[in-house]
């Protein structure tokens, strides 16, 4: 059904869903803002508190984050920081030397 009201007298009468709404989407910026404290240990503080507060702003400030904040840098043992260790899926699976 299309209604010509705007989008805010939406969000304002059905309130209990906007803000459940904000409380999931400012959950997500947190753990996003976690994983950026954790894994970028060489990133000066100055920027990652930049980086916080452009998080905290549901989905424009995610979008922001993932085209303007630079990828994370190889680590010593030449795999991704947030993805491990590089040989962790790899090794032999047997006489057969395949796996399912």
């Amino acid at each position: 059904m299309v209604s010509d009201a705007p989008l805010i007298d939406f969000l304002f009468s059905h309130w209990r869903l906007s803000l459940a709404s904000l409380i999931v989407c400012e959950g997500f910026s947190l753990c996003l803002i976690a994983r950026l404290w954790i894994t970028r240990p060489k990133v000066s503080a100055i920027r990652k508190l930049f980086w916080s507060l452009i998080l905290l702003v549901p989905i424009v400030g995610w979008l922001f984050f993932a085209a303007f904040c630079p990828a994370p840098a190889r680590d010593e043992h030449g795999g991704h920081v947030e993805y491990g260790d590089p040989t962790a899926g790899g090794g032999d699976y047997g006489a057969g030397g395949h796996h399912f």
